[in-house]
């Protein structure tokens, strides 16, 4: 994550995050990973 001061709405100063290569990189293994735990929660619960 990086972060950076930029003036706001109201001229007053306001901290913006934004997500690096890596961190999207990274989101988007976890993403997989959340989808892929999620699918097998979802089997297991209507296992019959």
């Amino acid at each position: 994550v990086e972060s950076e001061m930029t003036p706001s709405e109201n001229n007053r100063r306001a901290r913006v995050y934004t997500l690096t290569r890596a961190g999207r990189r990274r989101l988007q293994t976890e993403n997989a990973s959340w989808e892929r735990f999620v699918l097998s929660v979802g089997r297991i619960l209507n296992a019959e």
